[in-house]
Formats: structure tokens, sequence, C-alpha cells
């Protein structure tokens, strides 16, 4: 059966119009700290990561399993991973060839609309292979998914503050709202700045997830299988800490 409680919670939200922070979405799992030459493992969940727990993929809404897993190299090159399903989630892998950035990125519409809604499930991590410091920015463009969290180098000297840029459609963008769930269960709103910037301050020990969402009520178009009139966006990062 799929995922129909999801389905039955988005109406509720946009109601409401609490930004559906509650939903499920994707989100990308790998180690920060990548070694040359060293296979980097990943895993894929779908979650409502309020309630950290994992869907059985079997379960998942639509057809949010046939995702594609990309890696954007330190030359900006970017390749599709392969993905193999198991119980709950997907596993990946990759060979960082040489130092610096890396980042896998997710950007999937399922293929039922609900209610007249599509809804694009973006996720991203990052790697750095070598000393983080040192890495530069990857390029964020149109061969991107459409709602982009890409982390900030360099940008800050605070610690325990990790920064991110929102971008859409390629470009930077301000006024994205998006949910920071503390590992005590706690969360806090955060709005990125006219730049796209937002800046993440890491009180707790443990790990974060990050979710930002978007809803365009006059944006129709067709999924693979059906017609919309508006897009629900969201866009992933988890923050280990």
């Amino acid at each position: 059966m799929k995922n129909i409680k999801f389905l039955l919670l988005i109406p509720v939200f946009l109601l409401l119009n609490v930004g559906l922070c509650q939903a499920h979405a994707l989100y990308i799992e790998t180690n920060s700290q990548a070694m040359p030459g060293k296979k980097q493992e990943v895993r894929i969940y779908y979650s409502e990561f309020k309630d950290r727990t994992f869907e059985k993929v079997a379960d998942w809404y639509s057809d949010v399993a046939d995702f594609k897993l990309w890696l954007v190299q330190p030359n900006g090159k970017r390749v599709q991973l392969p993905t193999q399903a198991q119980e709950d989630h997907f596993t990946a892998s990759f060979v960082p060839e040489q130092a610096g950035s890396y980042r896998l990125e997710i950007g999937h519409t399922a293929g039922d609309p609900g209610e007249g809604t599509a809804y694009q499930f973006n996720a991203f991590a990052q790697a750095w292979a070598g000393e983080p410091l040192e890495a530069k920015r990857l390029p964020v463009g149109a061969a991107q998914p459409e709602l982009v969290l890409a982390e900030e180098l360099q940008l800050t000297a605070k610690p325990a503050t990790k920064v991110f840029r929102s971008y859409f459609k390629g470009e930077p963008v301000g006024g994205i709202s998006a949910t920071l769930f503390l590992p005590s269960g706690k969360t806090e709103t955060i709005t990125s700045n006219a730049e796209g910037l937002l800046e993440v301050e890491l009180k707790e020990k443990g790990i974060y997830f990050l979710e930002a969402t978007t809803y365009h009520e006059s944006e129709a178009g067709r999924t693979k299988k059906a017609p919309y009139q508006s897009v629900w966006r969201c866009a992933t990062q988890k923050i280990e800490f």
C-alpha cells in the first residue's frame, strides 16, 4: 500500500499554511569526510524525520523509489550513481578520485499528483576529500534539481555554525523558509536572506535535519502520469554534529 497518509496530510497542511514541515521527504546520508581512493558509502531514506522513522521501500509514495542519484565532482562533472534497494532504504557508493568537494543530489517529481499538486523531492549531501577549508564551491545551475540547499564553505568563522545557500532553478534566492529539526526533537524556522544564505547554529550534539519547502499555487504542468495545477517542493540536508 502506497503512502496514503502523505496524501491525506498534504492538503490539510496547505490549508493551515504550516509549510508541510511534517511531510515525508527523501534524504541522503553519507560521511562528510571522504578519503581519496577509498569507497564512500551512501544511503537514501524516505522518512518523516521528526518521528525518526524509515518508510519501507515497498511503501514509498507513488514512484519516488525511481529517483536518480547524482554525484557532482570537484571539477563540476555530474555523474549518475547506481543504487540498490534494501528493505527501508537504498544504498550507493563512489570512490573520490581526487581531493576536493563532492555533492550528492536527487531531484524527483512524483508521478502521481495529489489533489492537483505535484510533489517534488530534492535531497543533498556534501563530502570533502582532504581539508574542507581548501575545497571549492561546486556549481549550481540548470542541471541541478529545481530547489537546492548547497553547503557553503569559508563563509563563517563561528564555531558550531554551518551556512547553506538556497537556489531555485539555478539562481540563489532569498525568502526560502526551512525547518531545522534539532537532536532533542525541537524545531526552528530559518529563512534565507537576500543572497539565499541560511545560517544554521548547531546548539546540540547529534543529528540535525534541515528541510526547505516551497509551494507555488499557480504552476501548472504535467508529470509523467498526470496534469497538475500547483507544485510543492522540498530540499533536505542531514547534518551531524
